[in-house]
């Protein structure tokens, strides 16, 4: 008896079930301005120029949280007034200091090919051949990618950004 219950157990436990998960439906973000779009690792990333970011501490004290506001198109981007930035991949909106680093290839140093006048905040980050450059505005930032990625003597470029937390709309109550 004890046998046939544990049998008959088991049996209904590995049936296959007949109910199917369904996914959430998603509203694919398309891209808004091909002008400001740059390749992140295989990646649409498309900086958001008319959007900036404040971040905070989030009232738990244990999270950073990121107040999305309108600027001017031309106003700067610093770590206090973050620029917004979409991954198309990820569908995830991300903020950015303007901060870009970079490597050069083995044997070749920025400070003789590069011209600090062009790139903004030049400075060796890391050895060897590990650079940080900073954009002050959007539209700077979308154009040394771009420039950084175009050149051949760089083994790799990585715009930094941050992906957080977006603080919600106040309730309108």
């Amino acid at each position: 008896m004890y046998r046939i219950a544990v049998f008959t157990i088991l049996a209904l436990a590995s049936m296959a079930s007949c109910a199917q998960l369904q996914p959430i439906p998603r509203v694919i973000q398309k891209v808004a301005d091909p002008s400001m779009v740059i390749d992140d690792r295989g990646s649409k990333l498309e900086v958001l120029s008319a959007r900036r970011a404040a971040q905070q501490m989030a009232s738990s004290g244990k999270q950073i949280i990121h107040s999305v506001f309108l600027a001017n198109r031309s106003a700067p981007i610093s770590p206090q007034q973050l620029g917004v930035v979409f991954n198309h991949a990820m569908q995830l909106q991300g903020y950015i200091t303007g901060e870009i680093a970079f490597k050069m290839k083995d044997g070749v140093q920025a400070t003789d090919r590069l011209d600090p006048a062009s790139y903004p905040g030049l400075a060796l980050l890391t050895n060897p051949n590990v650079y940080l450059v900073v954009a002050r505005t959007p539209s700077e930032f979308v154009e040394l990618v771009k420039r950084l990625q175009g050149r051949t003597d760089m083994e790799w470029v990585e715009p930094m950004v941050t992906y957080g937390v977006l603080q919600p709309a106040p309730d309108a109550r």
